[in-house]
């Protein structure tokens, strides 16, 4: 039987690789481009590379921008501050502030306060501050160029397949989560499921940032598939519709209701979570997703049944507006699987 590495495994040794090779082709080239401090460009190869191309080029593009703004306007202090510490230090919590500040509105210009710092306090009197500034911009240019290079080349991990692989993740956590509403439905047992809608919440936020390093991927020109915000979209409106469904059960509905329309609703909640683990499979192997119409006309069913039975008539009124609203999710939920299977189809 082969032996077969776990994926996290597999994608820890291909991101060592990757950094051990870039690190090695930035010390030799700063070694025959003749840097006197060559080793700002290893610095920047170690912060900027991620375990994906998108990430590593976003973190670059943002260090260079950061580098630009701290080498320019440390370079200028120095120009018109004395070499006098108390100067100097005063030249250094002015500008650290104001680096501070921009970078706290524009969130990509974080390094520039380390660099303005650095070009401050470590500048030696004997090189010009020009030659300076322009050698630390080259470094990290050098060190940022050869960290995408690397990434791009070497055993490379696209944004876009990362970013599948969380959508897949995303969408087998929806099943869970509708599985387990689907059981309290059937037990007629309350549901808290707060925890694990939150947490729900916070995979589709992290999912946002993958997509963004996909985009730049795009942007850049380092790959030619495009990517779709539809997805992520249509993910939040079925997150949202699996957080309403949750609140509803908080509280068991009333026997009376559930005697009617209990299974066909456990039965479309459990279609439901089969529509997003086959959105899952489709994502990662192009399989085309199926609704069950069955259970939909089950549900459909049941519920005009409800609506005309003499039962309904008994139930009060805030308890029966909790079953409609359940029904009003259900079908709107139903139609978000049906828009993510289109948008799913649009990648291909």
């Amino acid at each position: 039987m082969p032996f077969a590495l776990p994926t996290r495994n597999r994608l820890a040794l291909a991101q060592t690789v990757r950094v051990m090779a870039a690190c090695l082709a930035t010390y030799g080239l700063t070694g025959l481009l003749g840097l006197k401090q060559g080793y700002w460009a290893i610095f920047t190869v170690l912060i900027v590379m991620q375990g994906s191309l998108g990430a590593t080029a976003t973190a670059a593009f943002d260090r260079l921008l950061a580098t630009i703004a701290g080498a320019v306007l440390g370079g200028a202090v120095v120009m018109v501050t004395p070499r006098d510490p108390v100067a100097v230090g005063a030249s250094l919590i002015v500008m650290s502030g104001v680096l501070t500040f921009a970078a706290v509105r524009q969130p990509r210009l974080r390094g520039a306060a380390l660099t303005s710092a650095i070009v401050l306090l470590t500048r030696s009197p004997d090189i010009p501050v020009g030659i300076f500034v322009i050698d630390r911009i080259i470094e990290i240019t050098l060190g940022g160029a050869i960290g995408v290079m690397a990434s791009r080349f070497i055993l490379p991990v696209r944004s876009r397949g990362a970013m599948i692989a969380r959508f897949c993740e995303i969408l087998t956590t929806m099943a869970q989560l509708l599985n387990a509403q689907a059981d309290a439905v059937a037990r007629g047992e309350a549901l808290v499921s707060a925890e694990a809608n939150i947490a729900l919440r916070q995979s589709l936020v992290a999912t946002e940032a993958v997509l963004n390093d996909a985009r730049r991927e795009r942007a850049m020109g380092l790959v030619r598939e495009d990517v779709s915000d539809g997805i992520p979209r249509t993910l939040w409106r079925i997150r949202n519709g699996i957080a309403q469904i949750s609140q509803i059960l908080r509280t068991p509905f009333p026997p009376t209701a559930m005697a009617i329309v209990g299974p066909a609703v456990e039965g479309m909640l459990r279609a439901h979570a089969q529509s997003a683990q086959d959105a899952a499979s489709a994502l990662s192997d192009g399989a085309a997703p199926v609704q069950d119409s069955e259970a939909s006309e089950a549900f459909e069913r049941a519920f005009v049944t409800l609506q005309h039975s003499d039962e309904a008539r008994a139930i009060p009124f805030d308890e029966m507006g909790r079953v409609f609203g359940m029904a009003f999710t259900l079908r709107r939920m139903q139609q978000d699987f049906h828009d993510l299977g289109e948008r799913i189809a649009e990648c291909r």
